[in-house]
């Protein structure tokens, strides 16, 4: 039973995979489900307490992911905690980070400020698991919503991520 629900799962992330993005427009909702499905496949070395996801800067994508925060818990059971902050010394003690493409330009300052803390930083900007992000988004040839994943920068941030994940993405270093 429970492999039939992998593969129901698997099934799920591949619909997703083929979200369109309407034409390079940003389609948050999409990118609020990976980052679920991130959620689900990525393994945390000291999970305490309820699941944080910061947003640095101001996105749209905030009122999406409060949204699932209302309807959804970690596949754990945790509740998620959503909170936006304007300024990188302010990002501390959370799961996950989600950096706007507007706020891209910031990337290293907030590796700088987290070290080698246990966040997800995700990204919105293609081409920034290059340079630091352990997951970046990016608009496919056919206006499908992608994700390039940096095994080397979620090692050094002591994250593991499922295979379920690799197998549907494109993977640096």
């Amino acid at each position: 039973m429970k492999s039939k629900a992998k593969y129901i799962v698997v099934f799920a992330i591949l619909l997703c995979s083929g979200v369109s993005s309407q034409a390079q427009s940003v389609d948050y909702k999409a990118q609020v489900l990976f980052m679920y499905n991130f959620m689900k496949y990525t393994n945390w070395p000291t999970p305490v307490g309820d699941f944080r996801i910061i947003v640095y800067g101001n996105s749209p994508i905030s009122a999406e992911l409060k949204k699932l925060a209302l309807v959804k818990k970690t596949p754990n059971g945790k509740s998620i905690v959503v909170t936006e902050v304007m300024d990188a010394k302010s990002i501390t003690d959370c799961e996950m980070l989600y950096i706007p493409d507007a706020k891209s330009k910031d990337l290293e300052q907030i590796i700088n400020t987290i070290k080698d803390k246990p966040v997800l930083i995700i990204t919105q900007r293609d081409g920034l698991a290059k340079k630091g992000a352990c997951i970046n988004f990016f608009i496919q040839d056919d206006d499908r919503l992608g994700f390039t994943i940096s095994i080397k920068n979620l090692e050094a941030r002591k994250l593991k991520i499922g295979s379920e994940l690799t197998i549907l993405a494109e993977v640096v270093n």
